[in-house]
């Protein structure tokens, strides 16, 4: 899942639409959700679900705010997104 979000910069694209064309361009494979907030209670709910699962705090940067889920539900923040995808594939 995608969680697109003017927070950071204002660096994300405006509308709903151009997110949805840059990430089809880049062929994004995954589920892209509506812009809006990561941070505090606007977030999502799902979003929030997975920081506090994690005992994350909210993102200082765009690309800080990443969760892997097990396949036993368990969420958790990659400290290596590679090796930690790879090991939660093999469990």
């Amino acid at each position: 899942m995608a969680f697109p979000s003017k927070e950071f910069g204002a660096q994300e694209y405006d509308t709903d639409e151009q997110i949805r064309a840059f990430a089809d361009s880049k062929g994004f494979p995954g589920i892209l959700m509506k812009l809006g907030k990561v941070k505090g209670e606007q977030a999502p709910e799902v979003w929030r679900y997975m920081k506090d699962q994690a005992g994350a705090s909210d993102p200082t940067w765009n690309f800080n705010g990443k969760f892997l889920v097990s396949k036993t539900g368990q969420v958790c923040v990659p400290r290596n997104v590679d090796r930690d995808i790879e090991t939660l594939m093999n469990e």
